[in-house]
C-alpha cells in the first residue's frame, strides 16, 4: 500500500505539473489577432497599418514617441541639433546591433533613406513621406546630417516611422519582400503568408528589460466575430479593432476587457469634385453642399457611431497640430439641400456612387444613403470592406467614382501636414479637389518652420475645402482592443499598441 500511495502521489504531481504548465508558459508568449493580412515583410513597400504595428517590435526607428504625451523621445538618435534651417544633425548610440550581428551606423540610416525609401527604382509608397530629404551625409559611424530640399519642421515626426535596415543583409529584393531583419526588440522568425507571423525576443536588445515577454504570434483574423472568438477562446491575448455591438460580450467574461480610445485617424467622405475618375454630379459645389446639408452628421454620430468615435467638424483631428475647433460644418437642413439640388439642374435628384472599405463605415453610411435618398440622391454603394489594399491602389490610381469613403491614420504623424499634403497636393495620386491654390498654401506651411505661420495656414486651408466641401468629415475614430486582463498593454493616440513595452501582471 505504502508503495501504491507513493505511485498515486508522483502522478497526482506530475498531472499538477502537466495542468500548471501550459498556463505557466503563456505568461512566456503573446498571441495578437491583427485584423488585416500582410501583403510584403520589407517596410517600405507597404504603407499598411499593420506593417506600423509590426514595425516597431522588429525594427528600431531612428526616434521614439511617447504614447501618452505624444512628445518625439531620442531612442537610436541620442542627440540633434539644427545647425542651418535645411540641415539637421544627429548622433546615434554606440551599442545598437542588427540581429545578424552587425553593428547599426550611421551607414544604415543613410542606406534606409536613400536606397529603400528615396531610391525611384523601388517605388517605395512612403516615398511622400520622405521626399523633404535632399540627402544623407555620414560624419563617422555615429554622427550623420541630413540635409532637405526646404526648412521641414516635421523632420522628427517623419524619423518616428524610419525603420533602420541593415545595408548588409538581404540576398535580393525578393527575399526581403518575403523576409525581415532589423535591430527591434524581437526577431523574425516566420511570415505565412495570409495566417501568420512569428516573432521571438532578441535577447541582446540594447534596452534593458525590453521585451518582457519571449514569445509573440501575430495571427491574422480578419473577420471581427472571429477575432472575438479566439480571444475568448483563449487563442489570442489581445484583439485588435473590435466592434461597437461585441462589447456587451465582456460581460460574461471576467478574464478579459475593453479598451477604448480615441486615435488620431478621421473618417471622411472624398467627393471627386474635379471628375478625375468620372464626370457625376459633385463637380459642382452647389451639389456637395448639398449632400453636407442632407446628412445628419451629428445624430449619426451620437446614435450609431457611439463609442466608436467622436465629432469633427474639419478636415483632421483635435490632434494634428493646425486644427481649429471654431471652424463649423453644415447645418442638417434638407429643404435647403432640395433647393441647391434645384440651383445645379437636379431637381429630381441623380444617382452617384458610394466607396467604403471598412466595417466601422457601413452602418453610418447606410444611415446617410437614406438621408440622402429624402432629397432624391440614390447611392450604389460599392462595398471593398475586407480589401483596403485595393481600395487604395483604387484611390491612387483615379477609380474611384463619385464619392470615396476614407479613413486617415496620418501615419504616425501628429501634425495636419500629415493628412490635408496627401490629398490636396497636386502632385498627390490622392488628389481628387484639383485646386491648385489649396496645394501651395500647403506647401507654403510645409517649407515653414514657424507654427504661427504654418497655423494660420492650416486654418486657411480647413476653411477653404469645407467652404468648397471637398470633404465631408464623418466622424473621428475610437478603437476597440478586447485584451486579457492581466497583460499590461498600453495603446496610444497614434494607433500603435506598444507590443514591445507589454508585460504579464504578476
Amino acid at each position: 500500500m505504502p508503495g501504491r500511495l507513493k505511485l498515486i502521489s508522483i502522478a497526482a504531481a506530475f498531472l499538477a505539473v502537466a495542468i500548471v504548465a501550459p498556463a505557466q508558459a503563456a505568461r512566456d508568449s503573446l498571441n495578437i489577432a491583427f485584423y488585416t493580412k500582410f501583403h510584403t515583410m520589407e517596410p517600405y513597400q507597404t504603407s499598411a497599418r499593420q506593417m506600423l504595428q509590426m514595425g516597431y517590435m522588429v525594427w528600431d526607428p531612428l526616434v521614439l514617441r511617447d504614447p501618452d504625451s505624444g512628445k518625439i523621445l531620442p531612442h537610436v538618435a541620442t542627440s540633434w541639433s539644427t545647425p542651418t534651417d535645411r540641415t539637421w544633425k544627429f548622433t546615434i548610440r554606440k551599442d545598437v546591433k542588427f540581429h545578424n550581428g552587425n553593428p547599426l551606423t550611421a551607414e544604415a540610416i543613410k542606406y534606409t533613406i536613400e536606397n529603400r525609401v528615396l531610391n525611384p527604382e523601388r517605388k517605395s509608397p512612403r516615398l511622400p513621406n520622405f521626399k523633404w530629404v535632399k540627402r544623407v551625409e555620414v560624419v563617422d559611424d555615429h554622427n550623420f546630417i541630413i540635409h532637405t530640399h526646404e526648412p521641414y519642421a516635421l523632420a522628427l515626426e517623419r524619423l518616428n516611422t524610419l525603420y533602420i535596415m541593415d545595408p548588409k543583409w538581404g540576398k535580393d529584393d525578393q527575399y526581403m519582400q518575403e523576409h525581415a531583419m532589423g535591430s527591434g526588440p524581437y526577431k523574425w522568425v516566420s511570415w505565412t503568408k495570409g495566417s501568420r507571423v512569428v516573432l521571438v525576443r532578441n535577447e541582446n536588445y540594447w534596452m534593458k528589460g525590453v521585451p518582457a515577454i519571449k514569445n509573440v504570434t501575430i495571427k491574422v483574423v480578419p473577420e471581427a466575430s472571429t477575432r472575438l472568438a479566439e480571444l475568448f477562446s483563449g487563442g489570442t491575448d489581445v484583439s485588435l479593432n473590435l466592434l461597437l455591438d461585441q462589447v456587451p460580450g465582456f460581460k460574461d467574461q471576467p478574464n478579459y476587457k475593453v479598451l477604448n480610445f480615441p486615435i488620431i485617424r478621421i473618417d471622411f467622405w472624398q467627393f471627386d469634385s474635379k471628375g478625375r475618375a468620372s464626370d457625376t454630379p459633385v463637380k459642382d459645389v452647389r451639389v456637395r453642399r448639398a449632400i453636407a446639408h442632407a446628412i445628419n452628421r451629428e445624430k449619426i454620430v451620437t446614435k450609431l457611431v457611439r463609442d466608436e468615435g467622436y465629432t469633427v467638424n474639419t478636415p483632421m483631428s483635435p490632434y494634428h497640430f493646425g486644427y481649429d475647433k471654431t471652424i463649423k460644418w453644415y447645418n442638417y437642413d434638407p429643404k435647403k439641400a432640395k433647393k441647391l439640388l434645384a440651383e445645379a439642374g437636379y431637381p429630381k435628384g441623380f444617382e452617384i456612387d458610394l466607396w467604403q472599405y471598412a466595417d466601422h463605415q457601413n452602418l453610418p453610411n447606410q444611415a446617410a444613403m437614406e438621408m440622402l435618398k429624402k432629397v432624391g440622391i440614390k447611392v450604389n454603394l460599392k462595398d471593398y470592406r475586407g480589401n483596403s489594399q485595393q481600395m487604395g491602389k483604387l484611390r491612387r490610381g483615379g477609380k474611384v467614382t463619385g464619392i470615396g469613403n476614407f479613413n486617415w491614420g496620418s501615419y504616425n504623424i501628429f501634425d495636419a501636414d500629415a493628412i490635408l499634403f496627401p490629398f490636396f497636393d497636386m502632385e498627390s495620386s490622392n488628389n481628387y479637389s484639383g485646386d491648385k491654390e489649396l496645394s501651395k498654401w500647403l506647401n507654403e506651411a510645409r517649407n515653414s518652420v514657424d507654427p504661427e505661420v504654418r497655423a494660420a495656414i492650416y486654418k486657411k486651408a480647413q476653411k477653404r475645402i469645407i467652404d468648397q466641401a471637398y470633404w465631408m468629415p464623418t466622424f473621428g475614430v475610437k478603437r476597440f482592443y478586447g485584451i486579457h486582463k492581466d497583460l499590461d498593454l498600453k495603446a496610444g493616440l497614434d494607433e500603435v499598441p506598444r507590443f514591445q513595452f507589454a508585460k504579464w501582471k504578476k
